[in-house]
């Protein structure tokens, strides 16, 4: 009795996950009565780039829960799933949300900003500072790397869009004061080269592991191969001085320019075997408006002058750093380059 309703519950909550998701993409999907031990059947009418997916004559599609039947199978014995992967890869994947109201500091901020920030080569003073709302965007990333062995993740990336600076930010869908923003900009994001820049670097970081233990086989291998072929070399140069008659030079040569060009084929076939294949690939954006304070400074090099702001983020409660301008790293050591005033990390401005 267990495993009937267990299976009818399945049965039931795949019928009407493949409802929700054809009604999403357009659709309109009815269902015939069914006794409880009968298939369940019914109807779709879709759009016509979703008829497609199943190789439809016209845009109306049989459902059916009985394996083996026309149109599509609601079962997970067949390739339900595989079609319906196909449908949600068709769903947008950016959410828009915003915040509407947070504390905003209040205070010395001209103190604050000479405690966080090293000028290494202007004079900055504060200028204003104004209430603002400020978009970041949060890519989630997922990240492949395929060799002798395969290793992979998934990893966010928060930049804020009026600086460019990498913020790390949390979890916005955690956020209990998070509300849906639909009437939020729908220009194409900025952010995008920005945010792939800092999660090359950061899945380095998060793969450490495993390119280290990557180069460690690969090196194992090597040693394994060089003393092989090293052996086999010796074993020659040994037969050669235990010979009694005279060994011919050419034979003994072209032995050992064959052992010597194996030895190359199999190292090139190693170094083949362990390269490393990066697939780094967008999956999802959050963008998030919250309020934000904008800190406006004057800086001056040498004769040149120029505006820049910083912002103080609410939900981290300190100043965000400045992005430099030739490697995209944020930094709080900045230096400005003498005629178009742009900021720099101290390693870029070495």
């Amino acid at each position: 009795m267990t495993n009937l309703i267990e299976q009818g519950s399945i049965e039931q909550d795949v019928c009407d996950f493949a409802t929700k998701l054809l009604e999403r993409r357009g659709g309109l999907v009815e269902w015939t009565d069914h006794n409880d031990d009968a298939a369940r059947e019914g109807t779709a009418i879709v759009p016509t780039e979703i008829a497609d997916l199943f190789d439809a004559d016209s845009e109306t599609v049989q459902l059916s829960t009985q394996p083996g039947s026309k149109g599509w199978c609601l079962s997970l014995a067949t390739d339900f799933l595989d079609t319906a992967s196909q449908l949600l890869e068709l769903e947008p994947r950016v959410g828009t949300f915003c915040i509407p109201e947070m504390y905003l500091k209040r205070g010395d901020f001209e103190e604050l900003v000479s405690r966080e920030f090293s000028w290494l080569n202007a004079r900055v003073r504060l200028q204003e500072t104004r209430p603002v709302r400020v978009e970041y965007h949060t890519w989630w990333f997922h990240a492949l790397f395929v060799s002798e062995d395969r290793w992979e993740t998934r990893f966010p990336i928060t930049v804020n869009a009026s600086s460019g600076t990498e913020v790390q930010m949390p979890n916005p869908l955690d956020l209990w004061e998070l509300e849906p923003h639909p009437t939020a900009c729908r220009q194409p994001p900025t952010t995008y080269k920005r945010a792939v820049l800092q999660a090359q670097r950061q899945v380095q970081e998060l793969a450490g592991k495993f390119l280290a233990r990557m180069d460690g086989r690969l090196g194992r291998d090597r040693r394994r191969l060089r003393e092989y072929y090293n052996a086999l070399l010796r074993e020659n140069h040994q037969k050669k001085s235990r010979s009694q008659t005279k060994p011919d030079p050419e034979q003994q040569e072209a032995r050992e320019r064959a052992v010597k060009l194996e030895m190359r084929r199999k190292a090139t076939e190693l170094d083949e075997r362990y390269a490393m294949d990066l697939t780094l690939e967008p999956v999802v954006l959050t963008r998030m408006e919250i309020p934000a304070l904008a800190i406006d400074l004057s800086v001056e090099r040498k004769r040149a002058r120029r505006k820049h702001t910083v912002y103080w983020n609410p939900l981290l409660k300190q100043l965000e750093s400045i992005c430099c301008t030739r490697c995209g790293s944020g930094t709080f050591s900045v230096a400005f380059t003498n005629e178009e005033v742009d900021p720099l990390c101290a390693r870029c401005a070495e």
